[in-house]
């Protein structure tokens, strides 16, 4: 049984971004088609009648996206809503667009003849493209572990190159501290008390009704907002600063959490520890949330953790 996943994208700029992750994940080929919302629709029916709403049907750059795809997997099905989520920031923030999906009972021309041998062919050069390009770097790579070689011992090393490819999920049974998880419609209020109750963690995952991953809120940064109007002076030593210390100090506790929140930073749980670490030094964090392929939070992962993997021991 097949399933047709349609999504209509309002953010054209967005669409990019989409395909490269469906496509990174396996989804099989889309269909792109020019979609207009049904009020638009009306009103350019008003204005200058069926022609007009053709031409517009017809421009280069219409205002939306028709996205479709068949997919004949439960699992692949799910992988791709959850990537349609992520890039979009969740289907329940304003102006993203529309999600859903319809069975469909019988589909031809899926599959070419010879396309499993394109594939394979493809695959296969892309490799070999890759061995090309690393081996630039094997000399200085060489010469460092000959250094490490020579202070460690040859086992010592040989073991942490085995440790750094160890899938998190199956390292980490037990974590030190458990996520700080809101919701996109948790006021002020909430978001404190979440923190509160656990000051540890200094992020605080925002996710939406499908309880994905959505954004995060920095402790830092929420600390700025909450405390503006009780340390006045330490804000507005700069222009720069004035100018934020005013729009802290004129957030009502009525906003929520969306308004606040960044985009989300993560570690996929089947990441490895060599990608954990490295998330850390792009992000310039000493934690992160571990999220599934849905990108449902699961844990929180810190830099302590990740160094008690290689020196709890010692």
């Amino acid at each position: 049984m097949y399933t047709l996943l349609v999504v209509i994208l309002h953010n054209l700029d967005l669409l990019p971004e989409l395909m490269e992750a469906w496509k990174q994940v396996g989804i099989p080929g889309t269909t792109l088609l020019p979609s207009v919302g049904g009020y638009q629709a009306v009103d350019q029916l008003n204005r200058g009648g069926l022609k007009s709403l053709l031409s517009l049907m017809e421009q280069a750059s219409p205002s939306q996206r028709m996205i479709l795809s068949l997919i004949d997997n439960k699992e692949t099905l799910g992988i791709a809503i959850s990537e349609a989520e992520r890039v979009v920031g969740g289907f329940d923030r304003p102006n993203s667009g529309i999600l859903f999906t319809v069975e469909v009972g019988q589909a031809l021309g899926l599959r070419k003849w010879g396309e499993t041998r394109r594939l394979e062919e493809k695959a296969h050069l892309s490799a070999r493209e890759k061995k090309q390009v690393d081996k630039g770097g094997e000399n200085l790579l060489g010469w460092f572990e000959e250094e490490v070689r020579g202070l460690h011992g040859d086992a010592t090393l040989t073991g942490w190159r085995k440790q750094r490819k160890q899938i998190i999920s199956v390292v980490f049974k037990e974590y030190l501290d458990e996520p700080v998880v809101v919701t996109v419609d948790d006021d002020m209020n909430k978001v404190m008390a979440a923190f509160l109750a656990n000051p540890h963690v200094p992020l605080a995952c925002v996710v939406n009704r499908a309880e994905r991953l959505v954004g995060i809120i920095r402790q830092q940064v929420f600390a700025e907002m909450m405390l503006v109007p009780a340390m006045p002076e330490q804000f507005i030593q700069k222009p720069e600063q004035y100018e934020k210390a005013i729009a802290y100090a004129r957030m009502e506790k009525s906003q929520r959490a969306f308004d606040i929140m960044e985009e989300p930073v993560f570690i996929l749980n089947e990441s490895s520890l060599e990608d954990a670490f490295l998330e850390f030094q792009a992000q310039g964090l000493t934690g992160l949330p571990v999220v599934n392929k849905h990108y449902r939070v699961t844990h929180y992962l810190t830099l302590s953790e990740l160094m008690q993997v290689y020196f709890g021991g010692k």
